[in-house]
């Protein structure tokens, strides 16, 4: 019974000591982000004044909450911090400047949030749009031209391309031909898949759930390699630099225009979103929510793109 009695107590001390690591972590990690915030400034993003009386915009501030699908594993872009809980990256920003356009401020807590964040996937994503699980997707989510024939796009906020992260010890493989024949991770669902059919046909395809998923498989051997957008990549070798690498930037070969994607003939709310877009990138809030995110880990900042003020087919 004594020792029992004592592996129980050191059970409950153990249990007390990750309880206090974890409260730590949590601490210091919204330490940090005050601190980069402060840094940074706050934005600069104000309610609009005029509003699209029907449609998506119209429904979002009818019910008081803008629901964003996003992704919760991709560093810098979509993540959610398991020690706050808050969902960090650049597009977590894009959506919280979307939401003080449309509410004036931003509440993610509490009976009155007027944001909420959806974990969605490459593969759920386009489900989610149409069934209403989300109001918008802001999740690295490429504005294809084929795309553009199911879906509205605003955007796009942010422009890179396709490239390749393999083990930082790799010497094999410093281009897109030379993944013939090798097993390359990419995530479900994901236009990235086609991309590389296109840029490799020999290139061993396999489909993992999320890039998460295919970084551990990187990490463990499983494949020889992940392909996706530049800056998801990007991501994972800023966690773990000795485990990871990133080909060049000359070795880019897709284009991927990031843009929020809603229901398809919502050509007023895109209009709305794009407007908030421009105005993020004239009043330098855009430039804010980059240091925030790909800034803060050594990322040198781009000219933000032109948006695409298509005419819906």
């Amino acid at each position: 019974m004594r020792s029992i009695r004592k592996a129980a107590l050191v059970g409950t001390a153990i249990a007390a000591l990750a309880v206090s690591a974890c409260s730590g972590q949590a601490s210091e990690d919204q330490e940090a982000e005050e601190q980069r915030q402060e840094e940074v400034g706050e934005y600069a993003m104000t309610q609009a004044t005029e509003f699209p009386e029907t449609g998506l915009i119209a429904d979002i501030r009818e019910k008081g909450k803008l629901v964003v699908g996003s992704k919760f594993d991709q560093p810098l872009i979509g993540q959610k911090d398991t020690a706050t809980g808050k969902i960090e990256g650049m597009d977590a920003e894009m959506a919280r400047l979307l939401t003080m356009r449309i509410f004036g401020e931003v509440i993610e807590e509490g009976e009155n949030a007027n944001l909420e964040f959806v974990e969605t996937t490459s593969e759920n994503r386009e489900t989610y749009i149409n069934d209403g699980t989300v109001d918008v997707v802001i999740a690295s989510y490429s504005m294809y031209p084929e795309r553009l024939e199911s879906f509205d796009f605003a955007g796009p906020y942010f422009y890179t391309g396709q490239n390749i992260m393999v083990a930082a010890d790799n010497t094999d493989i410093n281009s897109v031909e030379d993944l013939a024949g090798k097993n390359v991770c990419i995530a479900e669902g994901s236009g990235s898949i086609g991309n590389l059919e296109e840029a490799n046909p020999e290139a061993e395809i396999n489909t993992l759930k999320d890039y998460a998923a295919c970084a551990e498989s990187l990490e463990n051997g499983t494949h020889d390699a992940v392909s996706t957008d530049s800056t998801i990549l990007y991501g994972f070798v800023d966690a773990k630099p000795e485990v990871f690498k990133v080909l060049p930037e000359t070795n880019l070969f897709s284009d991927e225009p990031y843009g929020i994607a809603m229901k398809f003939g919502e050509t007023e709310s895109r209009q709305f979103v794009n407007d908030m877009i421009q105005e993020a990138f004239d009043n330098g809030d855009w430039a804010k929510a980059f240091d925030l995110t790909f800034g803060a880990a050594g990322m040198e900042m781009p000219e933000p793109p032109a948006i695409d003020n298509y005419e819906a087919k």
